[in-house]
């Protein structure tokens, strides 16, 4: 609970004691938005804005997880279609392919669990930037197997909010609860998130550094992860995008790496 607790202040109250820093700056440095692709997948923390209006979004990754030799981790296509289905309400659904993800936390001798899902879901925009309010969005997602063992849909609930600061930089926060199950085992997931972005290059690219930790409540084994690392994506055009992203796990709950790589593009 106390990791709980450290892990939730870090994610929501440290960007408010660095707001005062910025504010000055913040209204006239970012009074118009660029025009560019911003996907959910170039961090952990998803982004706080959504597709334009009448426009589509199709992103797709490939995870790799340090585990052990015998039961790595690999997550692919990761895909996932977004639309501008009106002003404030994003459409998005996708597919991943998860085999042996984060099998340390399975029961021993357990064997590596290997599923297909379906994910479906809305973005609400909550907010819009203007001052001192950020940019904010609520994400609402069900993940469904379509193959493997499992026939347990799970539901997410993220919140993420994000602000631009002076000398091109970003800092965007998120808290997910996640609505799980394992077997007989039901339980549910906190996972807060902060992360902080620079743009490089003459603006195209941004790199990144990025906290975010899973810490789970009421399972029959509680797991408290943490991981940190850094990241960069690079803008091809104004509507393609590719970047990589690696993090380092923190204690024994956690996977020893995490690398990703993936893309982005705008229709």
């Amino acid at each position: 609970m106390r990791l709980l607790v450290l892990s939730l202040w870090a994610a929501f109250f440290v960007p408010s004691l660095l707001l005062p820093l910025a504010a000055p700056a913040m209204a006239q440095e970012f009074e118009e938005e660029e025009d560019e692709i911003e996907t959910d997948r170039d961090a952990f923390t998803r982004s706080p804005r959504l597709v334009g209006l009448g426009r589509f979004v199709f992103e797709g990754s490939y995870t790799f997880l340090d585990q052990d030799a015998e039961h790595e981790g690999h997550l692919f296509p990761d895909l996932l279609v977004r639309y501008g289905l009106c002003e404030g309400i994003e459409l998005r659904g996708g597919w991943n392919y998860e085999v042996g993800k984060y099998h340390q936390l399975l029961h021993a001798g357990a064997p590596r669990a290997e599923e297909g899902i379906a994910i479906y879901g809305t973005k609400l925009r909550t907010t819009t930037a203007c001052g001192w309010v950020p940019d904010s969005s609520l994400i609402l997602s069900g993940y469904t197997p379509t193959s493997g063992e499992s026939n347990d849909t799970d539901f997410s609930m993220e919140y993420v909010v994000g602000w631009r600061l002076p000398c091109e930089m970003e800092l965007e926060s998120q808290i997910r609860w996640f609505s799980l199950a394992e077997e007989h085992d039901h339980f549910t997931e906190w996972a807060p998130s902060i992360v902080l972005k620079k743009s490089v290059l003459c603006g195209h690219a941004k790199a990144h550094v990025e906290y975010f930790s899973l810490l789970s409540r009421d399972r029959e084994e509680d797991y408290r992860q943490h991981y940190v690392g850094p990241g960069i994506h690079f803008l091809l055009n104004a509507d393609t995008e590719i970047g990589v992203r690696v993090f380092w796990g923190m204690g024994d709950d956690s996977a020893e790496f995490i690398s990703n790589v993936g893309m982005g593009y705008r229709y």
